[in-house]
C-alpha cells in the first residue's frame, strides 16, 4: 500500500488550497441542524466538480447528499461521512468544519484513484448530528444500504483511534395547572412551577440509584410568567445518557418517565411529556479499523493516545450508524486542551492546527478507504470484528487500549 499512500498524500497536498478554503468557508458561514444550506453545496458542488456523481437531497433531507465514484470493477462500498452542522449561537464549536473538509478531502484525494481500485467510494453529506440525528434519518430511509464500512474523523485535544460515545434520549416535558392569585387565593391555583421542582427532585434522588456511567442533565425552559401568578405552565428539557443503549432504553427511560409522571400527582398538575429528536445509540468499537487508523496516523506523523474504551464522553448519531455497519470515529487534534462546545474550540477549527487536521485527516480516510477497497483480507477482519458479541467487542478494544 505504500504507493498508493504516496499518491494519496500527493493528491492531498495537491487539493490543500481548496481544501483549507472550503474549511474556513464553512466555519464562516455557521448553519444549525437541517438549515445547512451552503455547506451542503459547496461540498456537493466540489465532489461533483471531481467526477462524483451527486445527488442531493437523499432520505427525504434537503441538505443531506450522496457523492459516488465507482472502482474499475464490482467491490466493497465504503463511505466517508461528512457533518457540517454548527451549533446555535457558538458556530463550529465542535468543529464540523473540519469533519465536512476531512471526508470531502479525502474523497477528493481517492477520486483520480478510483479508475484502479474495485468497488465504490461514496461521500455522504450528513446533516443535523446536533441533535437532530441526521445520520439515523439517512439510515432509516435506506441511504446507508449496501454500504460495508463507514469512515470519519473528528476534531478533538488529542489523536485516538476511537471515540466511547454514550448512548442518549431526551425529553420536552411541559406541566399544565391552574392559575391563580399567589396572595389573593393560592388554594385555588394548581402550581405547574411545583411539578418541574419535583421533578428535578425526583432525578436527583434517581442518581443515587444507577450505573456510574449514566449522565442526566437538564434545563428548566418555562417557569411561569408572572411570581404572584400561581404558573399555570412550566416547562424542562432533560437529556439521559449511558454506555449501554438496552440498559437507556428499556430500564432507564422508563423510569425517568414515571418520575415526571409522579411529579404531576403530587401537585395536581397534568403532564406532557414528548421524547424529543432521535435517540443516539452507543459506539461500538472496530479494533481493526482502529488499528488502520493508527498505522495511516503514524504514516503522517501522529502518534496516537490509548482509548479508554469505559471513558464518559459526548453521544453522537453515528452511534447508530455502528450498531447496523463496521465504523469508524477517530479524533484528531486541533488543540491541547480546548474542548468541543466551547469558544476555544471554534477558535481552534479555524486555526493553523485546525488547518493541519484537515489534511491529515483527508489523508488518513483516504488511506484506510483505499486499504478497505484493495486488501479483501482487511475486510474480513473489519466484518469479523463487527460480528462479535458487543461484550466480546468491548474486551477486545479494552486490550488494545491496554497494549503498549
Amino acid at each position: 500500500m505504500n504507493d498508493l499512500d504516496d499518491r494519496i498524500d500527493a493528491h492531498v497536498r495537491r487539493e490543500a488550497d481548496a481544501l483549507l478554503e472550503l474549511s474556513h468557508r464553512i466555519h464562516a458561514n455557521p448553519e444549525i441542524l437541517f438549515q445547512e444550506v451552503q455547506a451542503s453545496q459547496w461540498l456537493a458542488d466540489s465532489l461533483e466538480a471531481r467526477g462524483f456523481r451527486v445527488e442531493r437531497g437523499v432520505g427525504g433531507l434537503p441538505t443531506a447528499f450522496r457523492a459516488v465514484r465507482d472502482g474499475v470493477r464490482p467491490g466493497p462500498a465504503v463511505a466517508l461521512l461528512c457533518e457540517y452542522d454548527a451549533l446555535p449561537g457558538m458556530g463550529h464549536a465542535c468543529g464540523h468544519n473540519v469533519i465536512a473538509t476531512m471526508g470531502a478531502g479525502a474523497g477528493f484525494a481517492l477520486a483520480p484513484l478510483m479508475d484502479e481500485l474495485p468497488g465504490r467510494l461514496v461521500v455522504l453529506g450528513t446533516p443535523a448530528e446536533e441533535g437532530g440525528g441526521g445520520k439515523v434519518l439517512l439510515q432509516r430511509a435506506g441511504v446507508f444500504d449496501g454500504v460495508d464500512a463507514a469512515l470519519m474523523i473528528h476534531p478533538w485535544n488529542e489523536d485516538q483511534a476511537a471515540m466511547p460515545l454514550l448512548a442518549s434520549t431526551r425529553w420536552d416535558v411541559v406541566y399544565h395547572g391552574k392559575p391563580a392569585h399567589a396572595a389573593l387565593a393560592p388554594h385555588l391555583g394548581v402550581n405547574a412551577l411545583d411539578a418541574v421542582r419535583l421533578a428535578f427532585a425526583g432525578i436527583d434522588a434517581l442518581r443515587q440509584q444507577v450505573r456510574p456511567d449514566v449522565r442526566i442533565h437538564g434545563i428548566v425552559t418555562h417557569g411561569g410568567d408572572a411570581p404572584n401568578v400561581i404558573p399555570e405552565r412550566a416547562g424542562l428539557k432533560l437529556v439521559a445518557r449511558a454506555a449501554d443503549g438496552a440498559y437507556l432504553l428499556d430500564d432507564l427511560a422508563p423510569r425517568i418517565e414515571r418520575l415526571f409522571e409522579g411529579a404531576a400527582m403530587m401537585t395536581g398538575a397534568r403532564a406532557e411529556v414528548i421524547p424529543a429528536g432521535v435517540r443516539y445509540r452507543e459506539m461500538r468499537f472496530n479494533r481493526p479499523l482502529e488499528a488502520a487508523f493508527e498505522r495511516h496516523a503514524a504514516r503522517r506523523g501522529r502518534t496516537t493516545a490509548p482509548v479508554d474504551p469505559l471513558a464518559a464522553t459526548g453521544s453522537s448519531d453515528i452511534g447508530n450508524v455502528s450498531q447496523a455497519l463496521p465504523s469508524l470515529h477517530g479524533l484528531l487534534a486541533i488543540d491541547d486542551a480546548a474542548m468541543p462546545h466551547t469558544a476555544a474550540f471554534e477558535r481552534a477549527a479555524r486555526s493553523e492546527r485546525g488547518d493541519a487536521a484537515v489534511l491529515d485527516g483527508a489523508a488518513i480516510l483516504a488511506g484506510i478507504a483505499a486499504e478497505l477497497l484493495a486488501n479483501p483480507a482487511l475486510l474480513d477482519d473489519v466484518r469479523a470484528a463487527f460480528a462479535e458479541p458487543p461484550a466480546e467487542s468491548l474486551a477486545r478494544a479494552m486490550a488494545g487500549a491496554a497494549a503498549p
